[in-house]
């Protein structure tokens, strides 16, 4: 299977295991070379529509971070993810500032 594949699957919202907060709209996901010049993975985490991020806690975070670590490294995706997290709300308007 192809490593796009396995990441694929191994980042599906219908089979990962996050927690309920925050909620998850989606996980965008490429390829990187991390500063080291290491294959990674970049994701981007977007939060669902209308999360208030002042409620989403550092814990919170972590816990999802860490269910997206386990379910690559289930997956036999060993490339460390660089997670970034966001709303569909600050996506709409940084896609404005164009």
């Amino acid at each position: 299977m192809a490593v796009d594949e396995q990441t694929r699957k191994a980042l599906d919202l219908k089979t990962l295991k996050l927690p309920a907060f925050p909620p998850v709209a989606r996980i965008e996901w490429e390829e990187y070379e991390d500063s080291t010049g290491d294959p990674s993975l970049r994701l981007l985490v977007v939060f669902a529509e209308n999360t208030d991020i002042e409620k989403v806690t550092g814990q919170q975070v972590g816990d999802l971070k860490r269910a997206i670590r386990e379910s690559l490294i289930a997956h036999g995706i060993t490339k460390f993810p660089y997670t970034f997290v966001t709303t569909v709300e600050e996506l709409a308007e940084g896609s404005d500032e164009d």
